[in-house]
């Protein structure tokens, strides 16, 4: 290929993936106000003991939901890109994945369900809670079965559908749903029915958009229903199934823990500045929604250049858009807490430590998905076992010496060295690197826009202190930014996106 068309392939690759991040950024943002103000509806609601219950229920849920699909969602994402040009393969490598995690999602919510009251004597211990898991384990196989028509609309790259189910209708329904039981006063139990209700009609609109939106169907009858087929499904999806048993224990075992040690109205406390850190994370959601299957498209034609390029750009996109959010974060915690309750800021200091974690998150990138994509599942899975176990020793240590604080020093000190690991990795295994100069600019953009807010945090008070000191932070770090210069592949990306052909 002439170095024009490899400019070309490198730029419509890069074009596809933040495409799918700007695409996934409007969704997220309209989650994220939909997760957000569904929290602060219970907490304020409700109080901060039943906010704990609450966030203590879908936590285990959320985590439970981590093992459902058995590696079946980052399997489409990787054999439908490869087998594009093969639709009887695609077929039956999307039956067996729906099927596997179908199974998978009725034993997982199953044992939920029916331990439900082990799991509360052992943990909060309160009579509600039973019933309250029960109806989260009704939601983790509901959820279960959508996430794998969500995972299918990104592999072959429609991720706008994925979106309107996940990312629109279901947080829409959920809070109209919560808002209903609230107002009629309802409790804790008739919130989470509430959810019970929208995450069924999610799907079944999910459903519909899969069936009329796609020409793809899922079968096992097929002559690919070969058993070298099936050994090759399940030597990927089994290793990326153990490595989501390693996430478990990484990803909320601090949130488990902390109900186990401490208490409900910890676990509320504790929660929310998990949550809140965790707006850092968006920015490398988005990239990753087309960066798999973009990248083991680039992978199988043998593109390691192209491939190395992408990684490194897609990169910088994410520190760029999370160090202006963990400034936002950092700089007003206590208004941010103050949201949800006066009670909820003794988690500022937890907000920090997280905060912190999550710009080293996002400072190495895709690259969990660039392992997975190039062959390295069994690395991936390794590192969660690794790292998750050293935090749940960490994570028990830890809160019984230092309560809240300790949970999170433990959880975000495990995430720091884990992140150093992957990027190692990664130049270990296949010489690409996610690093170059022009990190120096969002860098000192940062430098710029933090004196700003805190001069607004110190000048004004409340709500008004976080709305215009995120709009000055906003400001001087945009216009460092212009005035330090866009990178020519950002600016040729923006006018292919826009439809310009010419800058190529």
């Amino acid at each position: 290929m002439s170095e024009n068309g490899e400019g070309r392939s490198r730029l419509a690759s890069l074009a596809s993936i933040s495409r799918g991040a700007s695409l996934y950024t409007v969704g997220k943002v309209v989650s994220d106000a939909g997760e957000f103000l569904l929290h602060l509806l219970v907490s304020r609601g409700l109080g901060a003991a039943s906010y704990g219950l609450f966030a203590y229920g879908k936590t285990l849920a959320f985590t439970a939901l981590l093992l459902t699909n058995l590696g079946s969602d980052t399997s489409i994402l990787r054999y439908l890109p490869q087998y594009e040009n093969q639709p009887i393969k695609r077929r039956f490598f999307l039956g067996l994945a729906w099927v596997t995690s179908a199974v998978g999602g009725a034993v997982v919510a199953g044992a939920l369900f029916v331990f439900a009251p082990s799991i509360s004597s052992l943990t909060l211990d309160e009579p509600l809670f039973v019933d309250v898991l029960r109806l989260f384990a009704l939601i983790l196989f509901v959820d279960t079965l959508a996430n794998l028509i969500y995972a299918t609309f990104r592999a072959v790259e429609l991720i706008e559908y994925e979106i309107l189910g996940k990312r629109v209708f279901k947080p829409l329904l959920r809070v109209v749903g919560v808002v209903g039981v609230l107002l009629v006063g309802g409790g804790l139990f008739g919130v989470v029915a509430a959810m019970v209700a929208a995450s069924l009609l999610t799907l079944v609109i999910t459903a519909s958009l899969f069936y009329w939106r796609l020409d793809i169907r899922p079968t096992l009858r097929s002559e690919a229903a070969t058993r070298e087929s099936v050994r090759s499904y399940y030597s990927y999806s089994l290793p990326l199934t153990a490595k989501e048993a390693g996430t478990v224990m990484q990803s909320r075992v601090d949130v488990l823990m902390v109900g186990f040690f401490l208490s409900s109205t910890a676990v509320g406390i504790y929660n929310v500045s998990v949550l809140v850190a965790s707006l850092l994370y968006v920015p490398l959601l988005a990239c990753n929604q087309l960066f798999p299957p973009v990248a083991s498209r680039l992978y199988s034609q043998g593109k390691r250049g192209e491939l190395g390029e992408i990684y490194t750009v897609v990169t910088r996109w994410i520190v760029t858009a999370s160090l202006l959010l963990g400034l936002v974060a950092v700089v007003f915690r206590t208004q941010i807490l103050g949201l949800f309750g006066p009670e909820f800021t003794a988690g500022s200091l937890v907000l920090v430590v997280f905060v912190v974690s999550q710009l080293l998150n996002a400072a190495t990138g895709p690259s969990d998905y660039l392992l997975m994509m190039t062959d390295h599942q069994y690395v991936v899975m390794a590192n969660e076992w690794v790292f998750g176990i050293a935090n749940v020793l960490l994570n028990i240590v830890f809160i019984q010496a230092f309560g809240l604080i300790g949970a999170a020093l433990a959880s975000a000190g495990v995430l720091a060295v884990r992140n150093l690991a992957k990027v190692s990795e990664v130049w270990y295994f296949e010489r690409f690197h996610p690093y170059s100069w022009a990190f120096r600019k969002p860098i000192a953009a940062g430098v710029v826009a933090a004196p700003g807010m805190l001069a607004v945090e110190a000048a004004l008070a409340g709500l008004l202190a976080l709305v215009v000191g995120t709009a000055v932070g906003v400001g001087c770090y945009g216009i460092s930014l212009w005035l330090l210069g866009i990178e020519p592949v950002d600016r040729r990306c923006y006018r292919l996106l826009k439809g310009d052909s010419g800058g190529s």
